[in-house]
């Protein structure tokens, strides 16, 4: 019979495994493979349906699941629409999550089912998370979004996506609470139905402590008449700032960002890309303060030869401005490209090694990247 594998490979080869079917098989194998088997179970939860949580608290009191709890790193809660059930977590798994950092909320309809008093107090029973993701859901009113927030003291990490809610905020200031949140990162992507959003998440972190400490910002799909109050923001976060995502969707030459007033940046990603809203980098890159950027990132969509040529001609000042001496620090350049011209008509590697040869001077000063996006358009 061969020898059994030493404890420590054991748990580095069960760590590797992410199906959770491999895992359950794995735990059923033998005693020295369950504990390694079990906590990579419980380290993240996935719940969808008020199936699966009836059954999670069945089992919550079981001496041989109860432990297992404290493994829990993420949690992932999906409403069922037909039998709400996100409201109880809280309830039931009060303060037996102690290690949990990342929590996400989605396809919430709260706006039909209000909240219970209660469930505003989940930072208290989950005082560890760290980030928080609010995806596809929707709330009854701003307040209400920005109460459950502000409920984890430790919150540094925020993402929004596609979440609304239908009542505009009160203006009064005596609501917010000075000591939260005091967030680092904000990823935010508004509803196509909710209006003003932007506005209104800008109104009420620009009265929080997150004005002095947000330093990543990644913007998706805002609206042209959210360039105002996405201005007022960076240039309320200043020197703070230092890792920025936008988009030049929706940009005139009257409407658009400037980014002198954000010194300390370090990474910056530009969206949507195209032969028309081409011309706008070059006056982006002029309005920076290049000292402290490290890495450059932009997304090209060519989705026809004439676009290829015309980006080529914006390109020749963009390469210029890149090779300054004030540049000097950039380490990394990466153009991701996501939409192509047909391959009977261009093959794919052409693409590429043209748009690579549009920067001979950055070929062999910095690490030069030209990528298909993953979801590439052909």
């Amino acid at each position: 019979m061969p020898a059994a594998l030493p404890p420590e490979v054991v748990v580095r080869i069960l760590n590797s495994i992410t199906d959770r079917q491999t895992l359950c098989s794995c735990a059923l194998t033998c005693r020295l493979w369950l504990p390694a088997s079990r906590y990579n179970l419980f380290y993240r939860i996935s719940i969808c349906r008020r199936s699966n949580f009836d059954l999670l608290v069945r089992v919550r009191e079981a001496a041989h699941i109860a432990p297992a709890f404290k493994n829990v790193r993420s949690l992932q809660l999906w409403e069922d629409k037909e039998r709400p059930w996100i409201h109880l977590f809280p309830l039931i798994f009060s303060r037996r999550l102690p290690r949990m950092h990342f929590l996400t909320l989605g396809d919430f309809t709260w706006d039909e089912s209000p909240l219970p008093q209660s469930f505003y107090t989940i930072g208290v029973d989950f005082p560890s998370v760290t980030t928080l993701k609010l995806w596809d859901g929707r709330f009854q009113s701003f307040t209400e979004f920005r109460r459950i927030v502000s409920a984890f003291t430790q919150l540094s990490w925020l993402s929004v996506d596609n979440v609304q809610w239908h009542v505009p905020p009160p203006c009064s200031s005596s609501d917010i609470q000075p000591s939260s949140p005091r967030l680092e990162s904000l990823w935010f992507r508004a509803s196509a139905t909710c209006a003003a959003a932007v506005s209104t998440l800008v109104d009420w972190l620009t009265r929080t402590p997150s004005v002095g400490t947000i330093s990543d910002l990644q913007l998706w799909e805002q609206d042209r008449s959210d360039l105002a109050d996405i201005q007022r923001f960076i240039q309320a976060l200043g020197a703070h700032l230092r890792h920025f995502q936008l988009s030049f969707k929706f940009w005139t030459r009257d409407q658009r960002l400037d980014l002198s007033g954000n010194p300390s940046l370090r990474g910056l990603h530009v969206r949507d890309i195209d032969a028309a809203s081409s011309a706008f980098l070059p006056a982006l890159l002029e309005t920076l303060s290049p000292g402290n950027l490290v890495e450059l990132v932009l997304y090209l969509r060519i989705p026809t030869l004439a676009d290829l040529t015309n980006l080529g001609t914006v390109w020749t000042e963009v390469s210029s401005i890149l090779s300054r001496n004030e540049f000097r620090h950039l380490e990394r350049l990466t153009i991701w490209v996501h939409k192509v011209p047909p391959a009977d008509v261009l093959p794919l590697a052409d693409v590429l090694q043209e748009v690579r040869s549009w920067m001979p001077s950055l070929d062999s000063r910095i690490l030069f990247r030209v990528l298909p996006w993953m979801f590439l358009e052909d």
